[in-house]
């Protein structure tokens, strides 16, 4: 069990703020375990919704929608895809939805046109595990959560598809591993298991970007998700190396700023050492300077991140990013099928 982190006293350097605070009405109540917090998740209305969305969605549809985000790639064999080999007379046993029909009127005959299958390859979710997550966003909202939301809505879509899902966990000290080849109650299941191990110790972003170097399954999609403070130690080196053989997403989930906790008795506590935010550096002039640093740091970070590649989202809730992971799925897959001439 932790107190949800603060900063250091000095509002100075790249690492200020690099934990959040918590309220104080949370305070008051004493110190949350991560286990508690994911045990109301499936009350969670953004879980419900992502549900939801799964349920509606047809299964060529989230094929689709996961193959353009996580770029799908050839496989050299034949079968369903989008490039086209060569054309064959039918036989006996071929599926009658290959026929190509202009080809099959032009020779007189039936005639299946071969296309090239695209693959894809392993769901790799890498998760900041460290004790500066356990911290609220702006928004109030426990950063552990809004992370296992962020991962929710990639594990529904790629589960409804049958991938299987690598789901790894890193901080300072210890590096966990898990797979998911069944369905989403395993899925939650494994989070809730993996949250007795987490939040241990101080995060290690190079422990993380270490272990996604070793993912052996290229061309594969992995989901990197932190909080903003992660993203500024991440090295953008290893990120673009990354990118070079998968496609990355990368979730960045905002903080609450302990400057601007109210001057209560609770205050904000931090999770390394227990103690209060003392009152006296809770100002509008400090709050504000943390937050004018932040915002420069979130933008570079996100400026670095987009140019190489990477798709970036980020927000102080599970509602915020929800809200761009279906907006950018609708938006990618809309210039898409413009790209192919096709109308809705």
């Amino acid at each position: 069990m932790f107190r949800t982190p603060t900063p250091p006293a000095r509002p100075e350097g790249p690492d200020v703020g690099a934990a959040a605070a918590v309220s104080a009405p949370a305070a008051a109540q004493g110190p949350v375990s991560l286990d508690e917090g994911l045990s109301a998740a499936p009350k969670d209305p953004i879980r419900t919704r992502i549900i939801a969305m799964a349920q509606r969605l047809s299964l060529p549809t989230v094929t689709r929608a996961l193959g353009i985000l996580e770029g799908e790639h050839p496989s050299g064999r034949r079968g369903s895809g989008y490039e086209f080999l060569d054309e064959r007379f039918y036989q006996a046993g071929d599926e009658a939805r290959l026929i190509d029909w202009k080809a099959s009127a032009r020779r007189g005959r039936p005639v299946i046109a071969d296309k090239e299958r695209t693959v894809t390859s392993k769901v790799w979710m890498l998760l900041d595990g460290g004790v500066e997550m356990t911290g609220l966003t702006r928004a109030g909202e426990n950063k552990y959560r809004v992370a296992f939301n962020a991962m929710r809505m990639f594990a529904m879509l790629s589960l409804r598809r049958g991938d299987d899902i690598t789901i790894l966990a890193a901080n300072k000290d210890d590096v966990f591993r898990a797979t998911v080849n069944r369905d989403f109650a395993q899925f939650d299941q494994t989070l809730r298991s993996m949250s007795h191990r987490l939040a241990k110790s101080p995060r290690s972003m190079k422990q993380l970007l270490r272990c996604a170097k070793r993912i052996p399954d290229r061309r594969s999609l992995i989901v990197i998700v932190s909080d903003e403070t992660g993203w500024q130690h991440a090295s953008m080196s290893q990120i673009k190396a990354l990118r070079r053989t998968h496609q990355i997403v990368a979730v960045s989930i905002d903080s609450l700023n302990p400057f601007s906790v109210p001057q209560t008795p609770h205050g904000a506590f931090d999770a390394h050492t227990d103690r209060r935010i003392p009152a006296y550096l809770r100002t509008r002039a400090t709050a504000d300077e943390l937050t004018a640093h932040r915002a420069f740091l979130s933008e570079r970070a996100r400026t670095e991140l987009t140019r190489h590649g990477v798709t970036y989202l980020s927000g102080e809730s599970s509602e915020d990013i929800f809200r761009q992971f279906v907006t950018y799925l609708s938006t990618i897959m809309k210039n898409t099928d413009i790209s192919r001439g096709v109308t809705r």
